[in-house]
């Protein structure tokens, strides 16, 4: 019996159905019961849409969630990319499975090093809290007492505007710690209205030295998994106001305000959302 082009089609058809059908057996999973926690956001914390080729009456609207880290510089705001973090430390490396026993300047320890994969753990996100407050300390010690020298390197010209930029922009959401059990995690940080428990991804980069430059090794925490929030039609008036371009702009202006909870597989939603006044 021949394998007909038919039997391909029901076979097809029958595998998207499944996949589908996962895939929601998942999300139910993840809402059902009481959220693992709930964090309330505003646009500080959700990036805006890009808006471009989005039909405003029927098409999707979707956030990406802002974080941060603290990097190893006491006087450094680290809000972007690359996000190493001065708590993401060697021990705390090992505790979440990288074997770091290789010395690193050494030939064995270079092919060591190259090769460690990255990992999925969990991490700790904290809203509002100590991260917060140091970088805007930082963000404060820069501004009274700037370099003689200095160039910017977030894009605005001055300490000043660094700081009303952290005061008022800036997202408060910092990682502040990782685990490969999110039981952990929640034992040390129970507050569940200012600390989500989601999955991330570490990574360890090998950067090969010189006569005169020792070998280094740097660690970024290179993605939280499920960053991206799909807005539900019954929320979209709460975001129907604000400006359809790639960026909110002057934030202090154009606010709202989003619950967002963490189900059992530590996957978020959104639960409530309104506009600001």
């Amino acid at each position: 019996m021949t394998w007909s082009r038919r039997h391909t089609l029901i076979a097809g058809i029958a595998l998207i159905a499944l996949t589908n059908a996962v895939a929601l057996i998942g999300v139910w999973y993840n809402r059902s019961g009481e959220p693992e926690s709930a964090l309330r956001l505003t646009q500080r914390e959700l990036a805006p849409p890009y808006w471009r080729g989005v039909d405003r009456e029927s098409g999707g609207l979707e956030l990406k969630l802002q974080w941060r880290a603290l990097n190893k510089g006491s006087n450094e705001i680290y809000p972007g990319v690359g996000r190493q973090p001065a708590w993401l430390d060697r021990a705390k490396l090992e505790t979440l499975g990288f074997d770091m026993s290789q010395p690193q300047n050494t030939a064995a320890g270079r092919r060591h090093y190259e090769r460690l994969l990255s990992k999925e753990v969990f991490l700790a996100l904290e809203l509002d809290g100590p991260a917060y407050q140091e970088a805007l300390q930082r963000a404060q010690r820069l501004a009274d007492n700037p370099p003689a020298q200095r160039v910017p390197s977030t894009g605005y010209s001055s300490p000043a505007e660094q700081l009303k930029r952290e005061q008022t922009m800036a997202s408060r959401l910092f990682t502040v710690d990782a685990s490969l059990d999110p039981a952990v995690l929640r034992n040390k940080y129970p507050d569940r209205s200012h600390y989500a428990i989601v999955r991330g991804r570490v990574r360890v980069s090998f950067y090969g030295g010189s006569a005169t430059t020792p070998a280094q090794l740097t660690v970024h925490l290179s993605e939280v998994i499920n960053d991206r929030i799909s807005v539900p039609p019954e929320f979209r008036p709460a975001f129907d106001s604000l400006p359809r371009t790639s960026t909110w702009g002057d934030v202090t202006a154009s606010r709202f305000e989003v619950t967002l909870a963490f189900g059992k597989r530590f996957e978020p939603w959104i639960i409530a959302a309104s506009a600001g006044k």
